[in-house]
């Protein structure tokens, strides 16, 4: 039978949904205006290759419309062996991109020196970043940027936020900039600042306005050392984030639910340092951290200005704390209902307690302290936490069905404080009226 026009366009068609995208690669690239003409020529699946060497004060916008199949990668001709310096400046609006494998030195951060701004699933990953420092951040997040990754990178003495999501007005144009991933990064060496707004990480903007918009960042796996830059390692004020199997040893500052509200902060591990989890904001679930050797608290409570959402800090409720363990904290392993009666002038007085929190089966150990205090909060549910209490240490609020036993930690000589299979910690106390196995 002699083949219709309709079966042949049906056939074209066919061949052409099989022909893979040809790849080119662009470069080696010496210059921003260089780059600025490879632009417009760069398809799907295409690599940029920046010359290996310094460049300074680069000023491009990484418009790039790659696939999941088939993303835009921008690498140096081999592996770190460009470095960015001075004022340079890299907005991402695209999707799909891939930056792999640079170096930034030196750079002033006069503006954000990688910015992502209604980008989708672009990633910045094997980069390192040291010696910078600014008013601004080495690595933004803004409106509409969804689902973006910071991937396997380094940040050594940054004088400035080091990752900073942002939340303004103009999320009523662009949207919320949601799901984006911060894994696997080493933050080290950040140097201490008299100045507020030098956060190593920071999720979110003026909680009292912002604090209830879900955002769903996850930072996880990434390692915290001697990150001193001021009294918030990481400052959360949205909700809806996952904060999980970090580690941070000595730093000097805390993990801090600044606001918010249904955060996640799970499985992380605070050794030394000034403190270990500071809580405002409603329905967090703190569970399965290990803080170790706190020169303050393990975990804390804020009271605030105000129940809801709306005040300078938000008191902490709604929240779970269950299935922490802390070691030697000095002043309190938690403690409920911190820094009432502060009075922030203009901002108001902290003078409304936590309450409706439940602190569960924690294991809570020391030789100094307070293993648990609670301050003018009573409305909270303590419950079925192990005490081992050595030494000067006390405990002023053991809550109800307490356990007073050695936790038999498995090796704490080598820093393994989890239970040995015989140790009375594995034993959970149901909460009153739940059935057992749930909290």
């Amino acid at each position: 039978m002699k083949p219709t026009i309709r079966t042949s366009i049906c056939a074209l068609c066919y061949l052409l949904s099989t022909v893979q995208l040809q790849s080119a690669q662009h470069g080696p690239i010496d210059s921003a205006e260089s780059f600025s003409e490879v632009v417009q020529i760069v398809r799907p699946g295409d690599t940029i290759v920046i010359a290996d060497g310094w460049h300074d004060g680069w000023s491009v916008n990484l418009d790039f419309q790659g696939t999941a199949e088939n993303p835009v990668t921008i690498q140096p001709q081999t592996n770190l062996g460009v470095t960015f310096t001075g004022s340079s400046h890299f907005l991402i609006t695209g999707s799909y991109l891939t930056i792999d494998g640079f170096q930034f030195e030196e750079c002033d951060l006069e503006d954000n020196l990688l910015e992502f701004s209604r980008s989708d699933y672009c990633r910045i990953v094997n980069c390192v970043f040291q010696h910078c420092g600014g008013d601004k951040a080495v690595v933004s997040i803004r409106a509409g940027a969804r689902s973006n990754s910071l991937i396997g990178c380094r940040f050594i003495d940054i004088a400035a936020r080091c990752v900073n999501l942002r939340i303004s007005e103009e999320i009523r144009e662009h949207g919320v900039p949601t799901g984006n991933i911060i894994r696997d990064n080493h933050f080290q060496d950040i140097p201490r600042s008299s100045e507020n707004g030098r956060e190593t990480i920071k999720i979110g903007t003026n909680q009292p306005t912002y604090g209830h918009i879900f955002v769903g960042t996850i930072v996880e796996n990434n390692i915290f050392d001697r990150c001193d830059g001021e009294a918030e390692i990481i400052s959360n004020k949205c909700s809806g984030n996952i904060y999980r199997r970090n580690v941070f040893n000595r730093c000097n500052g805390e993990l801090v639910m600044r606001g918010g509200g249904n955060c996640l902060i799970e499985g992380n591990r605070i050794i030394g340092g000034t403190g270990g989890i500071r809580i405002c904001g409603t329905g967090h679930e703190v569970r399965e951290n290990i803080i170790i050797d706190s020169g303050g608290t393990g975990i804390r409570l804020y009271f605030g200005m105000t129940k809801e959402q709306g005040g300078h800090y938000q008191a902490a409720g709604q929240c779970l704390i269950a299935n922490n363990t802390i070691v030697n904290a000095a002043r309190a392993g938690i403690l409920i209902g911190d820094r009432r009666c502060r009075d922030w002038k203009e901002k108001g007085v902290q003078n409304v307690a936590p309450e409706g929190n439940r602190i569960l089966n924690n294991v809570i150990t020391g030789a100094i302290g307070d293993l648990l205090l609670v301050e003018h909060a009573p409305n909270n549910a303590i419950d079925g936490n192990l005490f081992h209490r050595q030494g000067d240490a006390i405990i002023s609020n053991p809550g109800d069905r307490p356990i007073y036993a050695d936790p038999l930690f498995r090796n704490p000589a080598a820093g393994d404080f989890g239970p040995s299979r015989d140790s009375p910690a594995l034993i959970s106390v149901p909460a009153k009226g739940a059935t057992s196995g749930s909290l």
